[in-house]
């Protein structure tokens, strides 16, 4: 736990059962348990009998930043377990990873499986907003730290805890005292990161304005170095279920503070839903619901609601700008850099086939890890006005070999319609089949009611006939082969294939496939060459929008293959550096394309 600087301070907390004159041995070397070794010591600084726990508090101070500590308890009856926790990252240069959720009160099966989760994904840290247990009694109360110590990784990991106070926690002494809180009010503030990230935890069990409110807005004032805001609280302001209702004390005392200090995420519970929005900001102008309407430059993303064990309730009160919802046991994954903040949504199941993260690369997701994938997409990606773009690329390692391209004129090209954000095609490919041509596609996340027309052209693109009607299939994942039997047409160096896509809002554009991309492997050793760092593997990758556009970062292999895919819906125009991690991808020779709205954009040759 923390209640101090995340970066050089813990706080260490157990429930002494018996014994006396406990005492804590660290170490930034790990002597197991042979606490002699090890150079530091400490005893408790707090001791606060409640809910029939000992509970012991040992608050460490002067710690290094992004380091491990290594340490066990000794009292008069022996040794614990050697246990492990690492100080927050000291600077805005070190990503992130949190875990985000609250709401486990009395599916324990759930709750046991949402703590293994946490063990093998090994974040930095768990923000849990309320509502631990259902009656808050002494007995729930035991059960639950029990079954927190499934959060511990396999090697002693334990992972901090920043927790926010709910409605089914009977005071707020309660948190204030088992989680040691910085403030017996339950409202406090940290820093991720340096100036990285400016954490609030607010609570929604008292007045929202009057201290809490005047404290809000001296903290965000105070604070606007800030790269990233985030705030916790337990009752949603917009609940995504008729079950609960609107909490307007908190519209009017806090969602006009977040729009005025351009608060980036906000997590709440309590509904016992999952959603997320699309960027809002408090209105009642034409278009508003609620007392938000949708705003992608300068709103606030709101999401969670709660599952971590308590009951599902049915997401029956969805708006206008809800980006996602629906109703499973879920929390939110989340990484924040000085670019970017990803969320990503968990589903809560099946912890025993999942894989454990690298503990050198905790932001990749392990096989077997669920994460719910909507239709437009799986991870909502928030940048902040004016920080997303590139203010310099005179240092870029990617800079020479971006000024070696041509200058790029971008074709007027609309944003794909909202209704199909999500969806996108995989690949688009001719191939030889004995004397006739196959040529298939692949589409992902694809809606309802939509269709392709295949059209061909044997005079090098010039005009183009439509030659096959094809009804999609509405999937998540899809394949499309068609086998061109016209030998002659066939066999013409001019002939080119494209698709009309029909999207079941009655828009249509035109899609043309990777013949393109073959071309440029003939023509390889002319593009400017990137390479990527040999020690981290990642691939930085430069390009620049004049406007706002949907983009794809392909990897394609010698066989035409994609190797590695990454889709960037909406961004904003401006200059970008993209980091593409290489790491699973075999030694070789690629094609790397960036596409803007389905067009070519950059190409670049790769050796790895």
């Amino acid at each position: 736990m923390w209640r101090e600087d995340p970066a050089t301070s813990m706080v260490i907390g157990w429930n002494q059962k018996s014994g006396h004159t406990p005492m804590i041995y660290l170490d930034m070397v790990d002597y197991g348990q042979d606490y002699t070794r090890y150079r530091f010591s400490k005893t408790p600084d707090q001791v606060v009998p409640l809910k029939g726990m000992n509970n012991h508090f040992v608050r460490l101070r002067g710690l290094q930043p992004n380091t491990v500590y290594y340490f066990v308890v000794r009292d008069s009856e022996g040794i614990s377990a050697r246990y492990s926790f690492k100080t927050a990252p000291g600077n805005p240069g070190e990503r992130l990873s949190i875990i985000a959720g609250g709401d486990s009160r009395n599916n324990r099966d759930i709750r046991q499986e949402a703590n293994k989760l946490v063990a093998k994904l090994r974040p930095h840290v768990v923000l849990f907003n309320g509502d631990m247990t259902d009656e808050d009694t002494d007995f729930e109360w035991q059960e639950w730290f029990d079954d927190w110590q499934m959060t511990i990784s396999r090697d002693g990991r334990i992972t901090p805890v920043i927790a926010a106070r709910g409605n089914h926690e009977a005071s707020n002494s309660v948190v204030y005292v088992l989680f040691d809180l910085p403030s017996p009010e339950c409202y406090y503030a940290l820093n991720l990161g340096g100036n990285l990230l400016r954490l609030y935890t607010l609570n929604s069990m008292i007045p929202a304005g009057g201290a809490q409110g005047d404290w809000l807005e001296r903290d965000l004032n105070n604070n606007t170095s800030a790269i990233w805001k985030m705030t916790q609280y337990h009752l949603s302001i917009r609940p995504h279920t008729l079950r609960k209702p609107e909490n307007n004390d908190q519209y009017l005392n806090w969602a006009g503070l977040f729009h005025e200090f351009n608060v980036n995420l906000v997590i709440e519970s309590d509904a016992h839903v999952a959603k997320t929005t699309w960027p809002i900001r408090p209105s009642n102008e034409p278009g508003s619901i609620e007392g938000f309407i949708r705003d992608d430059q300068n709103g606030t993303v709101f999401t969670g609601e709660g599952g971590w064990g308590a009951p599902l309730r049915e997401c029956n009160d969805v708006k206008p700008w809800t980006r996602a919802s629906g109703s499973f046991n879920q929390f939110n994954w989340i990484f924040v850099d000085e670019n970017q903040i990803e969320v990503r949504t968990v589903r809560i199941a099946d912890s025993d086939v999942v894989m454990e993260v690298d503990p050198n690369n905790i932001f990749r997701a392990p096989m077997g890890l669920s994460v719910w994938n909507p239709g437009n997409g799986d991870v909502v990606i928030i940048r902040k006005p004016g920080d997303q773009l590139l203010a310099d690329l005179e240092e870029s390692p990617a800079k020479q070999s971006w000024e070696a391209q041509d200058k790029f004129t971008e074709p007027v090209v609309a944003p794909a319609p909202k209704l199909v954000a999500g969806f996108a095609m995989k690949e688009f490919l001719s191939a030889a089949a004995g004397d006739n041509l196959e040529v298939s596609f692949s589409t992902a996340n694809e809606p309802g009611n939509m269709s392709f027309e295949l059209q061909r052209s044997t005079d090098g693109g010039a005009t183009f006939s439509t030659i096959s009607a094809i009804a999609g299939n509405g999937k998540s994942l899809n394949t499309y082969k068609y086998l061109d039997p016209d030998q002659g047409t066939a066999k013409g160096p001019s002939l080119r294939y494209r698709l009309k896509r029909l999207f079941p809002n009655g828009e249509s554009d035109l899609y043309y496939p990777n013949k393109e991309i073959q071309e440029d492997m003939d023509s390889y050793d002319r593009l400017a060459k990137l390479v990527p760092d040999p020690g981290t593997q990642q691939l930085k990758v430069a390009y620049a929008l004049d406007f706002q556009a949907n983009v794809s970062i392909r990897l394609i292999n010698s066989g035409l293959r994609e190797a590695v895919g990454i889709e960037l819906p909406n961004q904003a125009p401006g200059k970008y550096l993209k980091s593409v991690d290489l790491t699973a991808v075999p030694p070789g020779r690629y094609l790397l394309v960036v596409r803007c709205n389905d067009l070519p954009l950059r190409r670049y040759r790769v050796q790895k």
